[in-house]
């Protein structure tokens, strides 16, 4: 055992070609942990050298093992033709099929999704406002801790291109192609055959489940890339027998990890691979090489996930209290009533797969999860992994299914098996195209089957997703609407002279440059919520959407919406400001409109309307010149608020 270690660590030496900076990485790993620390004790809050030396570590073990030449043969030698073919095959087939009808798609410069407004919301809240680094914060709104590698992801793109919408989605675009990208270098990596990998690009490019999630832009739109980047890096690792590429793997696995909680998902599948290899494939452990290659992961993956494994060390409690929750949920159902107790989980997850319509499908309401075809490749390529001994690509294809199943079927929780699926498809794929059938069975014929499997799920899923594209309002959770009068009420806010719902160049950080906003805005939308924060939110959010209590029309009865209107009148504070109320004109504000609109007599009124989708909307905007706004909260105060009173 003992000359066992020592060849591992005499390996680890000769592959270390710069050991002062492994040192370096060690020393500087510890300082993280200290000033961090230092950081959630308040001994020294906010301070830069947590996450300085963190960046130091993870750097430096990167180049402890870089080679000491690099020459352009060794880089970019190796290189085929049929390499660089595949890469502008799938950079073509990608972005054209992803930007083709994109002005007239549900996901243009007018497609947000709630939740994906939340998280540009706390990216500039969090990320670009001053605000010190850690991996994670709590968030107030959904009472979850909340993963920032997306923010500081989207941050970058802000930066650099504008803070506004289509930037945004471009950069989930990105996101969708390193997913895309990264799978097809897997597959070809692996099986090294082109045909293979071309086939696999088709299925997982126009994939359904993966294609629409890409424009749900929340937070776990980056747990999928950053898995199969690692997944790739960690394959070539052991492939090449580079200790280089076992630290990028570990370091995009962090990165997974700090991503999105189903980001867990990912450690998990490989802590339970790891675990089955030891036990059912004794000859990787006695590869020298394979056990290195391991350590370092090992290593250079804690190194990495420094950050995140400090805030959990300090915030275990509400970094865990979704997860515990959901689960402790379950377990209580089962305790108390056996499995006939879970049988709405079974319910649940049958219907995100099966069901013809579906709303657990949020964005792929009308089209099964997996195509049908695609079931008899997904199944025998599954056993065919276990055959192979490849137990990471079986169990990261089946957590997200037990994970959706345990803690609610909604179609985002699966989506990281996505590319693991497209993956053991591949396995089976490249079975029949080998040469490694019994002779007795016709190749040609098995080929013709597995194209005839193939063939029905791509071309319903291209024309499924063509038929989206040409349909600007198919998804109800991308509301154009929404956008258009955040957009609209944005442009009331600043004192535009003439409002429109057009995108601004950086309408989620808009400065006001040359002149002062001379009235104080309160609004009251029919259904947007955290979009009208997130485009409200350089002008005190929370202020303006107090007319509604922070709430919307559509989840609010009548008498509710006057009341609240009434007591943001009431509360509101005169300065030397007008003050602009500003309503969404629908069934239930129609009203109440008419009702405010006498008081036009202290200042104006006017009714702006826009289009969107070849529909009209309108706001109606009642002002209130700042020098009647006392006389305006009195007469308020004694006949609407009265009318209130009498009508409970």
């Amino acid at each position: 055992m003992t000359s066992y270690i020592n060849e591992v660590i005499g390996l680890l030496k000769k592959k270390n070609d710069h050991k002062y900076f492994l040192i370096i990485s060690f020393v500087s790993f510890v300082l993280a942990w200290v000033f961090s620390v230092l950081h959630y004790t308040d001994i020294n809050y906010g301070n830069n050298f947590s996450w300085i030396f963190w960046l130091i570590a993870i750097l430096s073990f990167l180049y402890s093992f870089f080679p000491r030449k690099i020459t352009y043969r060794n880089t970019f030698g190796r290189i085929k033709r049929t390499d660089i073919l595949i890469v502008v095959i799938i950079f073509i087939v990608y972005w054209v099929s992803h930007l083709w009808n994109f002005s007239n798609a549900p996901w243009n410069q007018y497609g947000l999704f709630d939740d994906a407004a939340w998280d540009i919301y706390f990216a500039r809240d969090k990320i670009f406002s001053g605000v010190p680094f850690q991996a994670a914060f709590f968030d107030e709104v959904g009472y979850i801790s909340r993963e920032v590698v997306f923010h500081y992801y989207i941050t970058t793109f802000f930066k650099l291109f504008g803070y506004n919408l289509l930037v945004f989605n471009v950069s989930l675009l990105v996101l969708g192609f390193i997913t895309v990208f990264f799978t097809a270098l897997l597959i070809h990596k692996i099986f090294k055959n082109t045909v293979v990998t071309l086939i696999s690009v088709l299925i997982i490019n126009f994939f359904p489940l993966h294609y629409m999630h890409i424009f749900m832009g929340h937070r776990y739109a980056i747990a999928a890339p950053l898995m199969v980047v690692s997944l790739y890096y960690l394959y070539s690792s052991f492939i090449d027998k580079s200790l280089l590429k076992a630290v990028v793997s570990a370091l995009f696995a962090a990165l997974c990890w700090d991503s999105a909680i189903m980001g867990k998902q990912y450690i998990l599948g490989l802590a339970i691979s790891a675990i089955l290899i030891v036990v059912f494939d004794k000859k990787h452990l006695q590869s020298k090489k394979n056990i290195t290659i391991s350590i370092i992961w090992i290593i250079g993956f804690v190194i990495s996930a420094t950050p995140l494994l400090a805030y959990i060390a300090f915030n275990y409690d509400v970094y865990a209290t979704r997860e515990q929750n959901l689960l402790r949920d379950f377990t209580a159902l089962l305790r108390e009533g056996g499995f006939p107790a879970v049988k709405p989980h079974i319910d649940q997850i049958t219907e995100l797969f099966f069901a013809e319509n579906s709303f657990r499908r949020q964005f792929l309401v009308d089209y099964k999860i997996i195509p049908f075809s695609y079931y008899l490749l997904v199944i025998p390529g599954m056993w065919l992994v276990l055959i192979n001994r490849r137990f990471e690509i079986f169990f990261l294809s089946l957590i997200p299914v037990v994970g959706a199943f345990l803690s609610g079927a909604y179609d985002f929780r699966v989506l990281l098996a996505v590319p693991i699926w497209v993956l053991a498809m591949a396995y089976i794929i490249n079975y029949v195209f080998s040469s490694k059938f019994n002779p007795r069975i016709k190749k040609g014929g098995l080929m013709v089957v597995v194209s005839a499997i193939i063939l029905p799920g791509v071309i319903s899923s291209i024309l499924y997703i063509s038929k989206v594209s040409n349909n600007p309002n198919h998804f109800y959770l991308l509301p154009h609407k929404d956008v258009a009068i955040s957009r609209l009420i944005q442009d009331i806010v600043v004192g535009n002279t003439e409002p429109t719902s057009d995108m601004k160049p950086d309408e989620f950080n808009r400065r006001i440059v040359g002149r002062k906003i001379e009235h104080v805005t309160l609004a009251c939308p029919y259904s947007a919520y955290a979009i009208a924060h997130l485009y409200l939110q350089e002008f005190n959010d929370k202020k303006i959407l107090s007319f509604c209590n922070q709430g919307i029309q559509s989840l609010k009865t009548q008498e509710e919406i006057l009341r609240n209107n009434i007591n943001a009148v009431l509360q509101h504070q005169p300065n030397n400001n007008d003050l602009k109320l500003v309503w969404e004109v629908s069934d239930r504000s129609s009203d109440i409109i008419r009702m405010f609109s006498k008081y036009n007599i202290f200042g104006e009124d006017e009714v702006l309307s826009d289009v969107i989708d070849e529909n009209t909307f309108s706001v109606y905007i009642l002002t209130i010149k700042s020098t009647n706004i006392r006389k305006f909260q009195e007469e308020v105060a004694g006949e609407l608020f009265a009318q209130v009173s009498s009508a409970n």
